[in-house]
This record gives C-alpha cells, structure tokens and sequence, in this order.
C-alpha cells in the first residue's frame, strides 16, 4: 500500500471511531442525509454551489443548511435575516475567518489580512486600512479613479472588441496607483507580477479541496515524498505571492530612500508610523499594501465586465440610463463624482448589476469560536459558517422577479433612489468582516459605469462579415463567479465622443 494511503487509512479509522463514540447528540440544521465517515462532504457541490444551496434550503424549508463529515461541520445561511442575526449580532461568535490548509500554506494570515484570525492584531491591520478607506477619505482617491478610467476609454477606442485585457488593467492600474503612486503601463512588469500572483490564487480556487485541507497533518510531509505533490505546488504559488507582497513594496522604498516616492496610500502610513520599530510596522505595511491588491482588483474588474455583458443584453437599459447622463452631463465633458448626486440611473445600473450577478456568490467563510444555538438548531464551535449571497440576493420576496435585469427596482415613480429596497450590501461580505474598501470600490463602479455610458453604445461585437456575433450568459463554478470570456463592440456615441475621449487621455498623459 503506498504510504500516503496508508496515512489516509489511519486517519479514516481514527475517524470512524470519533464518529461512533458515545456523545450528546445535538438537533443540527437540515442537509442531505450522511453517509457513513464522511458523513455528507461529498453532498457538497463543487460548482455553482450558491443555486444548489438555495434549492435546498427551499426543500427543507430552512434559512440554515448543515453539512458535517471528516471532522468538520458546514453552515450555510441562505437569508438576510440569519445573516444579520448571526454575523452582525452575534458577530463576537462569528468573526473569525475559516481558511483552508492549503490557502495557508501559499498566502497566510501573516500577510494576508482578510485571513486573520478576529482579534487584536487584525482590529489593528483592519484600523490602519479604514482610516484611508472610510467614507469621508475616499475622495482621496478620485482624481486617481478619473485618471484610470479616462485611460479606459481611450484603450476602448483603439481596440474596441478584445475589451476584456483593458478591464483587467484598469483595475489593476489604479490600485498599484492608489497604493504606491506606479504609474503603470499595461505590459508593465510590476503589473505582471501582481497578476502571475493572482492566477495563483485562482489555480487554488478552481483546484478545489486539496487532501491536505481534509488532512492537516500531512502538511508536515517532506516535499519530495509520494503523494505530496501539494507541496511542491504551494512552494511554487507561495513564491508568487511573496513577489506580489515584497517585490513593490521594495521598490517603493527605493523611491522614497531616493526622494522620488509620489504622494499614495503606503507614503501616509509611513509618514504616520512610530518609527521606534519600524521593522515590525514594516511587515504590517506589506501586508496591508499586497492585501488591498489581491482583495480589490478581480472583484472589480469581474463587475465592470458583467456590467458590460448586461449593457449587452439589456440595450433599452443602456438608452435609459444614458437619457439621464446627457441631461446631466450633457455632450462636451466626462462624468465625475460630483455628478453622483444626479445620476440615480446609473447609481441603480451599478447596484443591480451586484445584485444580479455578485462577483463571490458564496462569501468568504466564518467560523463560529463557540457553540451557538439559532432557530432550535446547533452550531457547533469550530463551525465553517458561510453566507449564501447570490441567494440572499435572489430573494423574491425582497427583489421581485429576481432574475430579471431590472434597475428600476431601486428607483422610486419620480426617478429617485428608493430607501425601501435593500441596496445588495452582502456583496461585500458580512458583520465586522465586511470589506472595508467597498466605499472606494463603489465609487471606482460609479465613474467607470457613467463613463463608459456617456460615450460609447456597448453592443454585441461582429465578426468579418459584420455578422453579429450572439453572447452566451455563462459564468465560471468557482469562488470568484464571472462571465466566461466573450466579446463586445464599443462604438462612440457621436462625433465628439472620440475627440473627448483623447483629449481627457493627454490631460492625464
């Protein structure tokens, strides 16, 4: 038997004994019915587990799902009643972050600050980050969003089908300018390297469950020994990723040793730091800075791409937003936050497109520290908790016609933003982990969208014989849910779209 089975083997028996020992038996939510030592992990679905979810919490007539086997137990919370009454009053219990072994091994919490456990030193990385992200500081950073989304739109003129490669850069652009002032080009190998770190974490995600995660033990297996091939694939990711962390941080400080460092997110926190131990601070920094990189570019370039597949299918939704913009904007300038006020069209498009389509249909997992009981069902301590978004989103009570593209639903009779539906918030997560860059995410939404609005028709691309070339509403299985590549046409809306377009990219040149 080959030794890694024989691992396998031991820990199965182990299992199997815990499993049948004598103990208190508690009333858990409902789920699949379990088989025998795994219990019902192999219920679990491996794509587009968001929709499974939902059914299931219907067939059972249950906000809460429950899942258990190997040792673990799985919740899922399918409505915004559980997931306010769970994550945010009870968020002492449920602020803690479940992270596969896996994800450990390539990003720990140590750098990567999303992961940290709750408690004192991530209240600490999470303070330092607000201060710069709250809503009243945010405005900061809008001169910055123009400049990258004016770059957008001139990239949109020279290549107006293969529009997906300019998203990503955008994106990714201005968070490397937001955090360390790299004015970055897009075959800029600072920008390159972030990304080869991010594919990293997508091969992890669409791996899925390694043996590992079901097996902590095994981490302590030496590289070279059979059936440790995770290994050897941390090795290489966690390479990636350390680059993504210290790699620009270095040359920043580079720039600042040398007095060329532009004003920017890391500049404050240094200039704001005791200097009495600066090493220690120094690794809070490269934590802070690489973590606001990988948390904040795929969700927004996946938004601003699915915003442009609803344009797509919606063209009546595009004309009516547009009405809007020419009546506020009008023709011989480019939308700007100040017009926010304005513009609830745009405002309703940007909400309804996370509504619809949430770039993490299943957010990030909690973990429950202690036992809890909800509704007469156990939770117990050490619980993966996870909070079904997509299906919260979808509820039909909440949000008629769910499945509908329909921004009108956050719009009251005389056009205005309604205080009585619910803006799609879960999008960012949940109770004292909610992101805290979604202020600074929205407005970034909000300039792309108009702008984009105000001077291109988006429509369906065309092939050689200019032959529409039809679109197919297909999104990936995994963590991060965006639509399958495709293609689309950005044609200037008039005459004097084009020469805007440039002269706002020379201004910023």
């Amino acid at each position: 038997m080959a030794p890694t089975l024989v691992y396998v083997s031991i820990a199965l028996t182990a299992l199997w004994a815990i499993a049948f020992r004598k103990r208190q038996h508690y009333r858990y939510p409902p789920g699949p019915k379990s088989l025998p030592i795994v219990g019902n992990i192999l219920h679990v679905p491996t794509g587009h587990g968001w929709i499974t979810f939902r059914d299931w919490a219907r067939q059972y007539g249950s906000d809460l799902l429950h899942f258990h086997g190997l040792g673990m137990h799985i919740v899922v919370v399918n409505s915004a009643k559980a997931a306010k009454d769970l994550f945010e009053k009870r968020y002492i219990n449920y602020s803690d972050k479940e992270v596969s072994t896996m994800m450990l091994q390539v990003a720990g919490p140590e750098r990567n600050w999303i992961m940290m456990p709750y408690g004192d030193e991530w209240k600490e990385h999470r303070r330092l980050f607000h201060q710069h992200f709250r809503p009243g500081s945010v405005s900061q950073f809008h001169p910055k969003q123009s400049k990258a989304v004016r770059r957008l739109l001139n990239l949109l003129l020279d290549s107006r089908d293969d529009f997906l490669p300019h998203v990503r850069y955008m994106s990714g652009s201005l968070i490397l300018d937001i955090i360390y002032a790299f004015d970055v080009q897009p075959d800029d190998s600072r920008l390159a390297l972030v990304e080869k770190a991010m594919s990293a974490g997508e091969e992890i995600v669409k791996t899925g469950i390694f043996l590992v995660d079901i097996f902590p033990i095994l981490m302590y297996l030496p590289a070279w020994f059979p059936g440790a091939g995770f290994k050897r694939k941390a090795a290489k990711w966690k390479a990636l990723v350390d680059d993504m962390y210290e790699v620009p941080y270095g040359l920043f400080k580079t720039a600042v040793n040398e007095g060329g460092a532009q004003p920017c997110l890391t500049l404050s926190l240094l200039s704001e730091a005791d200097t009495t131990d600066i090493s220690k601070l120094e690794e809070t920094f490269i934590a802070l800075t690489g973590t606001a990189y990988s948390a904040g570019s795929d969700t927004t370039a996946i938004t601003i791409t699915t915003f442009v597949l609803a344009m797509i299918l919606n063209p009546e939704i595009q004309a009516f937003v547009q009405e809007e913009l020419d009546q506020v904007v009008g023709n011989d300038r480019l939308p700007v936050m100040e017009d926010q006020p304005s513009l609830p069209r745009v405002a309703a498009v940007m909400h309804e497109v996370m509504r619809r389509y949430p770039p993490m249909p299943l957010a990030t997992p909690h973990r429950s520290t202690t036992d809890d009981e909800y509704n007469g069902y156990h939770i117990p301590a050490g619980s993966m908790v996870i909070g079904n978004t997509w299906a919260i989103l979808h509820d039909e009570e909440v949000y008629p016609d769910p499945f509908s593209f329909n921004p009108k639903r956050f719009l009251s009779e005389d056009g205005k933003l309604r205080d009585d539906v619910p803006l799609p918030t879960e999008t960012f997560g949940y109770g004292r982990r909610i992101c805290a860059g979604r202020y600074f995410a929205m407005d970034a939404l909000f300039l792309a969208i108009s702008s984009l609005l105000a001077v291109f028709n988006i429509e369906k691309a065309v092939d050689e014989n200019g032959k529409p070339i039809e679109v197919k509403v297909e999104f990936t299985p995994y963590v991060f849910s965006q639509p399958k590549p495709f293609k689309a046409r950005f044609k200037p809306r008039n005459p004097g779209a084009e020469s805007l377009i440039r002269s706002a990219a020379l201004a910023d040149a």
